[in-house]
């Protein structure tokens, strides 16, 4: 971090940069007030002393509106601080100066500008992916509610949407990670926001069963199915266009169908994924041993639990 200071009592300007520059950071220390300073010098904070430069103060900080502005005062009033706060100035400081304390002034607001700069890049990048999937405004339902979509990312983005438009903050959970069940059991605070992920990846019956009992709070679901589910708030946008994610190339047929049986084999009956595909029962088994897939069996425990 490089910090310009502007400071005409040469003894305190130094005291101060040898003791930031033993923290770390890199000073320049500066009595000039016209500032000619090599164009690429960029700082991110500037240490202003209001005494050296009272009528320019002002224009010192318009100068450096891209850096964090510190202005060293001796006292307050409406001159040192009020209208300073009204030309950009960040914060100020007292002297004489307690260094720790400029230090910890220093930090907070490195730390605030790069939480700034953070926000931004996120906002861009969702703003970059909405444009790209054609993703439609939310609509105004109010949790829990289900968005149905063709891929996660469509859902995770048109979440992030209604998060961004309603002002609020998830807290994320995936069922490929963690137990349906387990959910259920959980103490959730009242006020907490879930975004629960992975609906397709469970059974109809549990899924209903989860759905059932979550009605009541502050749930937002993704399906990525086309399968029929009960509930009332489905946002739906699986057939919006640009919203079918095929990264980028075009699966053959037959994968499509290996990957298909392979992942949902163990969520629906044979019955229940041969209707999915579109195929008889026979024409399921003929597949399988075509593509070398060993049906899972059912455990006992499982069996029983059913």
């Amino acid at each position: 971090m490089k910090i310009l200071i502007i400071e005409n009592d040469t003894y305190l300007a130094q005291s101060i940069g040898n003791k930031l520059e033993d923290r770390g950071y890199e000073c320049v220390i500066s009595k000039d007030l016209q500032l000619k300073l090599d164009k690429n010098d960029v700082f991110d904070i500037i240490l202003l002393s209001y005494d050296f430069c009272q009528g320019s103060c002002t224009n010192v900080i318009k100068r450096f509106q891209k850096s964090i502005i510190i202005v060293m005062i001796k006292y307050i009033n409406d001159d040192t601080v009020t209208k300073m706060f009204k030309a950009g100035m960040h914060d100020y400081i007292i002297k004489p100066i307690i260094v720790d304390e400029l230090i910890r002034k220093i930090e907070h607001y490195r730390h605030f500008d790069r939480l700034q700069k953070e926000v931004i890049f996120y906002k861009n990048y969702f703003e970059f992916i909405e444009g790209i999937l054609n993703i439609p405004f939310p609509f105004t339902y109010n949790l829990p509610f289900i968005i149905r979509s063709s891929s996660q990312r469509s859902a995770d983005i048109y979440a992030m949407r209604y998060a961004r438009l309603k002002n609020i903050h998830f807290n994320f959970l995936s069922l490929k990670e963690v137990d349906w069940k387990s959910i259920l059991n959980a103490n959730n605070d009242m006020n907490e926001i879930i975004y629960l992920t992975g609906l397709e990846q469970i059974k109809k019956s549990e899924r209903n069963e989860l759905i059932s009992k979550l009605h009541k709070q502050n749930v937002l679901f993704s399906f990525i199915s086309q399968e029929e589910i009960l509930f009332s708030n489905i946002a739906d946008i699986s057939t919006t266009t640009n919203c079918v994610d095929v990264g980028g190339e075009i699966m053959p047929v037959k994968d499509y169908e290996k990957m298909m049986i392979a992942k949902y084999e163990g969520l629906y009956s044979d019955i229940e994924l041969a209707k999915e595909l579109g195929i008889s029962r026979k024409s399921l088994w003929e597949k399988r041993k075509r593509y070398g897939i060993v049906k899972q069996r059912k455990s006992v425990k499982q069996s029983q639990a059913q």
